[in-house]
């Protein structure tokens, strides 16, 4: 089964990643696409259009700052558009809090969720629901428990949202609206407008090492695992032993962690050099 997780804006995109991690600890050979991790200078829109004919389930992660973005606008688009012929199978997942004018968005159309442990379990069972072999309930729940353990510190560890916009739009504001739809208009031709993310030395670090030196020995310190979570949820490792909260005290860094292609393209721009 493939699922297609749409983001807008840093919170969102973390919370994709994270989410994206729960769901491949659910669920044994699910296949989940987050819209960021797409190949440098590959044309987006087709690529989007591939990925959407692929999947059967559309998650939108939606936060008070980002519910009117045209990015995420332009994906629930192109979501209802392929499952319009089937029931619902769009879910905006609410982050936090949204301002009164999100009830006139497009997205208001769909069966929302919160993102907290009751909506993501709703959520988790309605995939289930749509898989060829669905798990035993019971199963899944316990499944769940352990999976619900390590997303909700990503959801913890996430920076605070801004305040609720003004009704009136500053010039500042008009110009950032102006620039998302900019971003769209680019991404739609293939060209690439996102900026490069800027990471803490301490991940870019864990990233070098884990290219170049992927046998070191890693142990446990107060922020280590908020710094690998970040960078699980940024799509640029994985993890393969089970939830980062359960590392042993010590740990060999390759045999539980493996770097993906956003990560080595990351290293490739910055060049960063491995370190102790």
């Amino acid at each position: 089964m493939r699922v297609f997780i749409g983001w807008s804006g840093d919170r969102s995109r973390l919370v994709a990643g994270g989410l994206k991690s729960l769901l491949e600890y659910a669920f044994e050979g699910i296949d989940v696409f987050v819209s960021d991790y797409i190949e440098p200078g590959e044309a987006w829109a087709p690529r989007l259009q591939s990925e959407l004919a692929e999947s059967q389930f559309g998650i939108l992660c939606l936060t008070a700052e980002n519910f009117n973005a045209p990015w995420l606008l332009f994906e629930a688009g192109a979501m209802a558009k392929r499952f319009e012929s089937a029931r619902t199978r769009v879910v905006p997942y609410v982050i936090d809090g949204l301002p009164e004018a999100a009830l006139r968005s497009p997205l208001s159309q769909f069966q929302q969720v919160h993102a907290d442990r009751e909506g993501t379990l709703f959520l988790v069972k309605s995939i289930n629901a749509l898989r060829e072999n669905p798990q035993a309930g019971e199963r899944l729940s316990k499944i769940f428990n352990g999976g619900w353990l390590e997303f909700e510190q990503t959801l913890k560890a996430l920076p605070v949202h801004p305040e609720e916009k003004r009704e009136a739009l500053s010039d500042r504001e008009i110009l950032l609206a102006i620039l998302q739809t900019i971003e769209v208009l680019a991404q739609a031709h293939g060209v690439s407008a996102a900026p490069a993310t800027n990471l803490p030395g301490e991940e870019v670090a864990h990233l070098a090492n884990l290219h170049h030196r992927p046998s070191i020995e890693y142990s446990l310190r107060w922020n280590l695992k908020q710094e690998l979570r970040h960078l699980r949820d940024l799509g640029y490792i994985k993890n393969k032993q089970g939830p980062i909260e359960h590392l042993p005290a010590a740990f060999e860094l390759g045999e539980y962690f493996e770097l993906l292609e956003p990560g080595r393209d990351f290293l490739e721009r910055t060049r960063a050099p491995a370190k102790d």
